[in-house]
């Protein structure tokens, strides 16, 4: 097994020491701004996302596609094998195998859609899912702890801005699917913000 805290301890540094501080008002510093919110919002992002969840997969005893489609049955609920087949980049006998896995597990179910009795949809189970939440509360005490260093619009400014660029990253993820002919006509989950007017 990894010894995760010795992975993520080489960053936490750099992670925790950053104080938020006022920029200069200058259009240099702006870009400069600019580029380190992409790169963090690309990049890095997706490099200790990904080492969360091989964490997560670990902590949880499933394997990584495992934990890759739960996350896409939570973020898009209610989904089909087929929906969960193309996001998820893999094989619709594939998918039926993960999906048995996971309900073996207790973390989803099987349903029926709403609208049509005909289609069986994967619904994730709440209870077994909030788990993955208690595994995520480091993480979130130390972003409530962050987010406390801030005034109320400064804050409201942030979500905006990360409802946008989640926006703009989903749109542009099932734009890319889509022109190989296989985007799944899905809307996920509504958050906060997502309603809100870009400007």
């Amino acid at each position: 097994m990894l010894h995760w805290e010795n992975v993520m301890s080489s960053s936490s540094h750099s992670v925790h020491g950053s104080i938020p501080r006022e920029p200069e008002e200058t259009d240099s510093d702006s870009q400069e701004m600019l580029n380190s919110i992409v790169t963090m919002l690309g990049r890095r992002l997706t490099v200790y996302t990904s080492l969360y969840q091989t964490a997560l997969a670990e902590r949880l005893g499933l394997g990584m596609v495992d934990v890759k489609a739960l996350e896409l049955v939570i973020e898009f609920e209610p989904i089909t094998t087929g929906q969960l087949a193309c996001l998820a980049g893999i094989s619709s006998g594939g998918t039926t195998a993960v999906i048995d896995r996971l309900e073996a597990t207790g973390f989803v179910v099987r349903d029926k859609h709403p609208l049509d009795r005909r289609i069986v949809v994967i619904r994730p189970v709440r209870e077994k899912c909030a788990e993955i939440e208690r595994h995520m509360r480091a993480v979130a005490e130390d972003v409530a702890h962050i987010g406390a260093r801030y005034e109320r619009d400064q804050l409201s400014a942030v979500h905006g801005f990360l409802a946008q660029c989640v926006h703009a990253l989903k749109t542009e993820a099932l734009g890319m699917l889509g022109e190989g002919g296989n985007a799944p006509h899905l809307e996920g989950r509504r958050h906060p913000g997502d309603d809100k007017r870009r400007s």
